[in-house]
């Protein structure tokens, strides 16, 4: 058996198709993999993905019956285009924006309180074969860190002292010019907040905004996100929803070059 195909077969995959109590069913099995297992792929999600509009609607229709759908920091848009945007003139740029790696990360990082979930509706996915999708759970992470010799130790910094992340401009609630900042700890009781590319910035802009330990402890659990072999990689194909929860996953993102690849993002509170 091929290497792709025994990653393929690790894919929490949930078909659409094998749903005989609709929305109900559907929404339940959902809740219960985000909460177990941490997230699940729904493959032929039944909706005309030319129909922007209607896909959306019914995607936010199974979102309401997962959780409170909510609106992107910044405005009150509930179902986000996830779409590049070479136009962007963004000092610190959303993932959404661009259309090169995503490194593993939670959501909304820098919010004073990241969602529990989100949500995903492959429209047009990347012809160009890039845009592989990454996932890899906290406690997958967590057990490494344990293996290390100082690994309670690395745990303890990350959970109880309060790191910087700085906020992308299309999320920024201040109209002063500059970054905003926002902080907290890396991680929580099963939880994790963490994107690579935001602390370090915050970092250059802030001298000694983070003590030596704090900064050892990062780069230590950065390294494990980096080169773990636990990570699942699968592509998104149209019509598959995916569901994550931002509490208990990182994600992440290959590269593309398809500029016409169109997800749709809906954000999700228990």
């Amino acid at each position: 058996m091929s290497k792709n195909k025994l990653a393929e077969e690790r894919i929490n995959y949930l078909d659409y198709n094998s749903i005989n109590g609709g929305f109900d069913e559907l929404s339940k099995r959902i809740v219960d993999d985000l909460e177990n297992v941490g997230y699940v792929v729904v493959q032929n999600f039944d909706v005309d993905v030319t129909n922007v509009e209607a896909s959306g609607q019914l995607f936010l229709k199974i979102s309401e019956m997962v959780g409170t759908p909510i609106p992107h920091a910044g405005n009150d848009t509930i179902i986000w285009d996830i779409k590049s945007n070479p136009k962007s003139d963004s000092l610190i740029k959303t993932y959404s924006e661009h259309s090169h790696e995503a490194q593993m990360h939670t959501d909304s990082q820098y919010s004073f309180y990241p969602e529990d979930y989100f949500g995903l509706l492959t429209l047009k996915k990347a012809e160009c074969g890039g845009g592989i999708s990454y996932l890899v759970s906290l406690k997958d992470l967590l057990d490494e860190l344990r293996l290390l010799p100082n690994g309670e130790q690395i745990i303890d910094t990350l959970s109880n002292t309060d790191y910087p992340f700085i906020v992308p401009n299309v999320f920024k609630k201040s109209k002063v010019e500059g970054p905003e900042f926002n902080y907290g700890p890396i991680l929580r009781d099963n939880e994790i907040r963490f994107r690579i590319d935001t602390f370090e910035k915050a970092l250059n802009y802030k001298q000694g905004i983070c003590d030596e330990t704090q900064i050892d402890a990062y780069k230590k659990l950065k390294h494990i996100v980096l080169s773990t072999d636990k990570i699942k990689n699968f592509y998104l194909n149209e019509n598959d929803l995916i569901f994550i929860n931002n509490k208990t996953m990182l994600h992440g993102r290959g590269q593309f070059t398809d500029q016409s690849r169109h997800l749709l993002r809906i954000r999700i509170n228990k």
